[in-house]
């Protein structure tokens, strides 16, 4: 733990707070009547014991805090529902120690994986898993919100990396859940697990070692089009069952691409597009690449350039740039077995054309076994009415992963009712002990993942949100139809 002193920044101010009172996809203020979403006061601390002297400060005063790094995520995970302080933790990202003889690295939880990446580049090393919002996600973030992202095809998610976390208790106790050099196999249960994913409701992390790898020989990256994306799942299955091993596996459809030339941004005209990178030795990722041009080609794919392969690389932590046409761009997400992707894929299609709106498909292969679907869709932040109905879009495209043995990502405020699905009754009825376990006051991140908390003082029921985001969508079946960026669409067509 640091023990050095000095003065943490802590701010009062009402336009500073006002910036902490949603994430990326802003709420309405209609509904502050049920959630306080504005923090009493916002505090950067820069040091372990800066966390602790906050925490002891919120339980002497009865009061929540409620951690949050970059706010790249879109649930409310980081937005208060009941006030009180914003722990912004941007200001703990500084890089502890590179152990190049180890291969291991620990930083804080505000860096970001850019300034991470530039700093392991230098010694020859890289994170073999990081976010896709990479420039301006941190890793505190990407790991309480799962941790997934590019490069878990090969590599695993940010659990399967992680050695060690210290994370600050809501007492303000300070544990090591790992150890830097060993894995955890055979030391009892992996108290690394518990963190990933918890949304900072068990707790703070302020200290991560991740294990890292030597830079490898060989990076390429390769692009196929299909028709349409339906034709894409024949191939994934035979491409998951071969000897190639992408590091990662991404993929948008005619309408996201569509979108980006709209708006003057280099993409290809195409029905869909597939973007693998391949990494190791030159001889390794020669053989993979073959095995995947004989696998795609096969399936009806044509092979594309190099140059728009590689370009579409460089984008790829941009995938809601068509915010540009001055739009919110909110995203679904869900994971689905690949055995049934075209039947989620036929249902989505369906419900986007029941909700009469305008829905890009991007996505990632996140395993094997899984494909995650991001559908994102274009609403006017300023219309409360559409804007609102619209995130019924959301649970109704979780049902659909329900229904075909998936899931959506993510629980935050809105999906905290779905807690039960994810782990059954029983599960979510241990996760919620342990939270009333770890946190015995109520004050960390209070409101979320295991129960929807509001400004009154009382939790919504499950199903009470879950009528709420269905009726949400009914409200959007009956109102006129979406036409944000048909006009930039009907240019590109002419």
């Amino acid at each position: 733990m640091h023990s050095k002193v000095f003065k943490m920044e802590t701010s009062n101010d009402e336009m500073e707070r006002r910036l902490y009172s949603h994430d990326m996809a802003p709420l309405p203020k209609e509904m502050d009547l049920l959630f306080k979403t504005m923090p009493d006061s916002v505090a950067r601390p820069q040091y372990t014991q800066d966390v602790v002297q906050l925490v002891m400060k919120a339980i002497s005063k009865n009061k929540p805090i409620v951690p949050r790094g970059a706010g790249s995520w879109g649930l409310g995970g980081s937005t208060p529902v009941k006030g009180g302080t914003s722990i912004d933790m941007t200001g703990m990202n500084k890089i502890i120690a590179i152990d190049p003889e180890n291969l291991i690295v620990t930083v804080q939880p505000g860096i970001t994986w850019k300034a991470l990446d530039e700093a392991l580049a230098a010694k020859g090393l890289f994170l073999p898993c990081y976010p896709s919002s990479a420039p301006s996600a941190t890793l505190g973030g990407w790991i309480s919100t799962g941790g997934t992202g590019i490069g878990a095809f090969k590599y695993g998610t940010a659990g399967n990396i992680i050695r060690d976390l210290e994370v600050v208790l809501p007492t303000g106790e300070v544990v090591h859940t790992g150890d830097k050099y060993v894995p955890q196999n055979g030391g009892g249960p992996n108290l690394n697990w518990f963190f990933v994913g918890a949304e900072g409701t068990m707790g703070i992390v302020t200290e991560v070692t991740f294990s890292v790898l030597p830079r490898p020989e060989e990076f390429r990256v390769v692009s196929y089009s299909f028709d349409n994306f339906a034709m894409f799942q024949p191939a994934l299955k035979k491409l998951v069952r071969s000897g190639a091993r992408p590091m990662h596996i991404m993929f948008g459809d005619r309408l996201h691409f569509d979108y980006l030339r709209a708006i003057g941004k280099h993409a290809p005209d195409v029905g869909c597009m597939i973007t693998m990178a391949l990494d190791g030795s030159k001889a390794s990722v020669d053989m993979e690449e073959k095995i995947i041009d004989d696998i795609m080609t096969a399936a009806g794919a044509s092979k594309l350039p190099k140059e728009t392969a590689e370009h579409e690389w460089s984008e790829r932590s941009y995938e809601f740039r068509v915010r540009e046409l001055g739009v919110g761009a909110i995203p679904g997400e869900i994971l689905v077995p690949i055995d049934r992707m075209n039947v989620v894929l036929e249902g989505m299609n369906k419900l986007i054309k029941q909700m009469k709106m305008n829905a890009p498909l991007i996505g990632t292969v996140a395993d094997q076994n899984t494909v995650m679907y991001m559908p994102y869709y274009l609403t006017d932040e300023h219309k409360l009415v559409a804007s609102t109905a619209a995130m019924g879009f959301a649970k109704r495209l979780g049902d659909l992963a329900f229904e075909n043995g998936g899931r959506p990502v993510g629980l935050g405020i809105f999906f905290a009712g779905n807690l039960a699905k994810y782990r059954g009754k029983d599960g979510a009825r241990m996760i919620r002990r342990m939270k009333d376990l770890l946190d015995p006051y109520g004050i960390m991140n209070p409101g979320k993942m295991v129960e929807t908390g509001t400004r009154l003082g009382i939790s919504l029921p499950g199903w009470f949100m879950n009528f709420g985001m269905w009726a949400m969508g009914s409200v959007k079946r009956v109102l006129p139809r979406d036409r944000i960026g048909e006009k930039e669409l009907g240019k590109l067509k002419k």
